[in-house]
């Protein structure tokens, strides 16, 4: 029982140091590398014409979904000619 009781007291001061460390100034920095990163993975997708490729495939995508399907055109097509 004492054995249990120690390692309980080792693992709670190993966790402490790791607790200690997100400080204030840890996250400040943090956040500057995040953006840096974040703002270099933008220019990189701008420089590429990553964001005109979307742009088409977005557009080509949104003309395909506003016509009907092939085959409720054509049923659609049958109807009007039984009608007329």
């Amino acid at each position: 029982r004492a054995s249990m009781s120690s390692r309980l007291a080792r693992q709670r001061t190993a966790l402490r140091p790791a607790a200690e460390a997100l400080t204030t100034e840890f996250y400040a920095k943090l956040v500057g590398v995040s953006f840096a990163v974040g703002s270099c993975m933008e220019l990189f997708m701008v420089k590429t014409g990553f964001y005109d490729k979307v742009t088409a495939i977005e557009a080509e995508r949104r003309v395909a979904f506003s016509e009907p399907p092939a085959w409720i055109a054509e049923l659609r097509d049958k109807h009007e000619k039984s009608r007329g």
